[in-house]
């Protein structure tokens, strides 16, 4: 579970390295995933379990085998070298690729465990996060001396000023939004159990603000949809109908794209400001012509580009600099092609069903903070590449999703409010 989070939360592990090394990352965050999933594999050999009923097996298969046949592609028909696919595969589809080892450990973590990781994880993330936006400084290195690790400080314009988004030991600001949008679901999900309001709310309406820190309107957008995805699951009598969210969400996030309502609202330079929105755009444009000029066999197979590090906004002194896309359907249509988008978002959901219906089951509020974060899924493409975030996010469910019994549930909601006291008392 701390691997998985490490892997999640990018920048812990290199802090740490710098504290110990004077500033040096001997030890780059390629190595902590290769550390955990082979950790992964050793406790499925030890456990000698593999529970894939929560898990989509044949879209796995699908999909596993189409990004074999693509890197033969890349490789031969593209001429990519395999460190350069090898570096891609692991950026973009790492968790995705090992998603079954995690089937192998379901149950073995509880769900009190896990909230309390998740608490101390988050308290542990807020306080550097405000810290960075109230003194209006990065705290942490933001690039190491060997060259091995280097934070992008993210930044946005607030009346004028150059303010900086806080993104506490994630690398960007959107991640770090992210796990506060996970956190103020479980929040929401904390409130199905009798008395669970009590710090239910007061932990929903704190992780609220602790996004508005981040100052990005996409962890705004995905606090809105996670928040009404937590309410159906905690309180809706026919919760299935959350399952229709992401399509929902998609088709707003389209319609905010390309309305042109944010130039509307943007009448001076603030969060309404929609320039880093028109120059996504712009980008968007410039890959579309891209694709639209090239061969039959590119289009469908894909092109090989890809975004290892991923593209943000540099500040670069007084310019601002735009680096490369943003957008999880156009990434994956130059890099794997039109067939292998359409496989990707198909994997994704076909995840997202397992997770709404493991939830429906089981409706504790670690399994609904995790769910009602993947319903944003299809949203959040539309303005950011985050596959491997949702990819590890779902292998954390599998590991704490157990078997559902009428037995479990009651004892789960029986002992909530005597959890939530110790889980307060070791935060």
């Amino acid at each position: 579970m701390v691997g998985l989070l490490v892997c999640i939360i990018n920048c812990f592990f290199p802090q740490v390295e710098m504290a110990l090394t004077g500033g040096n990352v001997p030890l780059p965050q390629g190595f902590i995933k290769v550390a955990c999933f082979g950790f992964l594999v050793g406790l499925v050999f030890i456990y000698r379990t593999l529970d894939l009923s929560l898990f989509p097996t044949k879209m796995w298969l699908i999909t596993v085998g189409y990004l074999m046949v693509v890197f033969i592609w890349l490789w031969q028909g593209q001429n990519k070298r395999p460190s350069e696919i090898f570096l891609a595969y692991n950026a973009y589809y790492c968790p995705l690729i090992f998603a079954p080892l995690a089937a192998g450990l379901r149950g073995r973590v509880s769900q009190e465990t896990a909230f309390k990781i998740f608490m101390a994880t988050f308290a542990t993330c807020a306080l550097l996060g405000w810290v960075q936006y109230v003194l209006q400084e990065p705290i942490i290195r933001l690039a190491s001396n060997d060259g091995n690790f280097r934070i992008y400080l993210s930044q946005w314009m607030v009346g004028g000023y150059r303010s900086i988004r806080a993104n506490s030991f994630f690398a960007f600001a959107q991640e770090y939004g992210s796990f506060v949008v996970l956190i103020a679901a479980i929040g929401i999900g904390m409130c199905r159990a009798r008395g669970g309001w009590k710090l239910g709310v007061p932990l929903y309406l704190f992780a609220a603000a602790t996004c508005y820190t981040t100052m990005t309107r996409a962890a705004f957008l995905q606090l809105f949809v996670a928040s009404i995805a937590a309410l159906t699951f905690t309180f809706g009598k026919r919760n299935t109908r959350v399952r229709w969210q992401p399509l929902i969400a998609f088709a707003a996030s389209v319609f905010i794209a390309f309305s042109g309502l944010t130039s509307i609202i943007s009448q001076k330079k603030s969060i309404y400001d929609d320039v880093s929105l028109q120059q996504r755009l712009d980008q968007w444009q410039i890959a579309e012509s891209t694709l639209s000029h090239s061969s039959a066999w590119p289009q469908l197979l894909g092109l090989g580009y890809c975004q290892a590090d991923k593209p943000v906004m540099v500040a670069n002194k007084e310019d601002w600099n735009t680096v490369l896309l943003d957008n999880m359907y156009v990434a994956l249509a130059l890099h794997i092609g039109l067939i292998g988008m359409a496989v990707i978002v198909g994997f994704f959901s076909v995840m997202w069903s397992c997770l709404q219906r493991a939830t429906v089951e089981t409706p504790t509020p670690v399994m609904i903070g995790i769910a009602s974060y993947w319903s944003t899924f299809a949203m959040t493409g539309m303005f950011n590449i985050q596959m491997a975030q949702y990819g590890f996010w779902f292998l954390i469910a599998l590991v704490v999703s157990g078997r559902p019994t009428e037995e479990s549930i009651n004892s789960w909601e029986g002992q909530l409010d005597t959890q939530f006291v110790r889980s307060a008392a070791f935060v």
